[in-house]
């Protein structure tokens, strides 16, 4: 078994900031990913609130941020987290779902949080990859001069819906409440298209075809009618990624399953902190992740040297 200083849950910003910290704080740094190295950064099609860099898409900017603490350093894993076993406050060991195990001193989880999924569609699971998708920047190409949903209101889902738009033939954005949730400035570039048609108090009840999506039953302000597309992308929101810690360590979440910590991003378990979308708090955006992995980086530096 591999033993580390520390070992970082997710390669978000949040987790890519805390490895460079504690990398360049001469600590022993492993960071465990199931997925592409950066997050959500990865799906957006572009990011124009990152200091510094006026717009940047973030596969982009994910791969610098994957970059920099190699440089110092870091290590990098495959590993789809099954749980964590803490025997004390510098005894940690994390197990794979492949049956690796790695042991740290500490453990930073920085899972940041998954997409919600709209179940009370009817048929929406079996199409998952046949034309279901929750990047557009990642499947939007494969659906190229056809017509697509985008399920949201907020900025995710506006975004997006304006990048999809370069894509696809047509765009419906439908939003179930009466107006967007998204800044101003975004809903301003999205009006621009001029194939997309945006649906207020509209759902999705239903989606059809044979082996790929063929068209979706929505209704819109009461009335029911069959739009033919072949892709849809939800962004409706997101959920905390801490299933791995309901076995052992359930008693550092809250009821709604994000984990609570101090103001040094230390959880209830000694040894334990997080970082980014998985912890419990009101603003979730690139810098405050970011900025929670510098403090928890400098924070372990100190206690672990």
């Amino acid at each position: 078994m591999e033993n580390f200083d520390v070992l970082i849950i997710g390669a978000g910003p949040a987790g890519l900031t805390t490895a460079l910290y504690a990398s360049r704080g001469n600590l022993k740094v492993l960071i465990l990913e199931k997925g592409a190295p950066g997050g959500k950064l990865v799906s957006q099609s572009k990011i124009e609130n990152w200091p510094g860099d006026e717009i940047i898409d973030g596969a982009t900017l994910a791969l610098r941020m994957y970059k920099h603490p190699l440089k110092f350093g870091a290590k990098h894993r495959f590993c789809d987290v099954d749980f964590i076993e803490s025997n004390s406050e510098f005894d940690h060991k994390v197990f794979c779902k492949d049956g690796k195990a790695f042991h740290g001193r500490s453990v930073v989880v920085a899972t940041g949080m998954v997409e919600r999924k709209p179940l009370d569609i009817k048929n929406y699971l079996n199409f998952e990859g046949k034309g279901v998708s929750y990047c557009v920047v990642c499947d939007g190409p494969f659906y190229a001069n056809k017509p697509s949903i985008v399920i949201g209101g907020g900025n995710s889902a506006v975004e997006e819906s304006s990048f999809l738009a370069s894509i696809v033939s047509k765009v419906y954005v439908l939003v179930r409440d009466d107006k967007f949730i998204a800044e101003q400035m975004l809903i301003d570039d999205l009006k621009k298209n001029k194939n997309v048609e945006i649906l207020f108090n509209a759902r999705v009840l239903e989606l059809q075809g044979k082996t790929e999506l063929e068209a979706a039953i929505i209704e819109h302000n009461g009335i029911r009618k069959t739009l033919e597309i072949k892709s849809l992308f939800p962004y409706i929101g997101f959920l905390p990624a801490t299933n791995f810690l309901q076995k052992n360590h359930k008693k550092i979440l809250n009821k709604i399953n994000f984990i609570e910590v101090d103001r040094y991003g230390q959880s209830k378990i000694p040894g334990i902190y997080a970082v980014g979308d998985v912890v419990s708090k009101e603003i979730r955006q690139i810098v405050t992740a970011a900025s929670d992995g510098a403090i928890v980086g400098k924070i372990l530096t100190n206690r672990i040297k």
